[in-house]
């Protein structure tokens, strides 16, 4: 019976480390991550394209950051885009040769009255 015990426990350590892997598994705490960095930089600011490359690298740079201080043991990428309401917005599209079960994406768009951001944020894991 302690034996049955003991493996019990090592499956579940094994679920529980491995889950960490799954990208899907942290997407959402992901998101909120992402969106409150966005909100931070970007809250009450006018659109001012002098500022706009300069807060797409903050806000890229902040992520980074908080990501790296959390070691999820991804490997991440970070784009962002501001457009100004009323441009015509691009079509960006992407395809991806990844492992499906582990990799994954979010995108987070913020709005104000002036302006779009699209944040994507890419985990591959290792």
């Amino acid at each position: 019976m302690f034996n049955l015990k003991f493996i019990f426990i090592i499956i579940i350590y094994e679920k529980m480390t491995s889950s960490e892997l799954y990208f899907n598994a942290i997407s959402d705490e992901l998101k909120t991550m992402v969106d409150d960095i966005v909100r931070q930089i970007l809250y009450d600011k006018d659109y001012d394209e002098t500022q706009v490359q300069s807060w797409c690298y903050s806000i890229c740079d902040e992520v980074v950051k908080a990501l790296e201080q959390q070691q999820r043991g991804f490997k991440f990428i970070c784009i962002s885009n501001i457009f100004k309401k009323g441009a015509s917005l691009p079509f960006i599209g992407s395809n991806f040769l990844w492992n499906p079960n582990q990799d994954g994406s979010i995108m987070i768009k913020y709005e104000s009255e002036q302006m779009y951001a699209f944040v994507y944020l890419f985990g591959i894991a290792p």
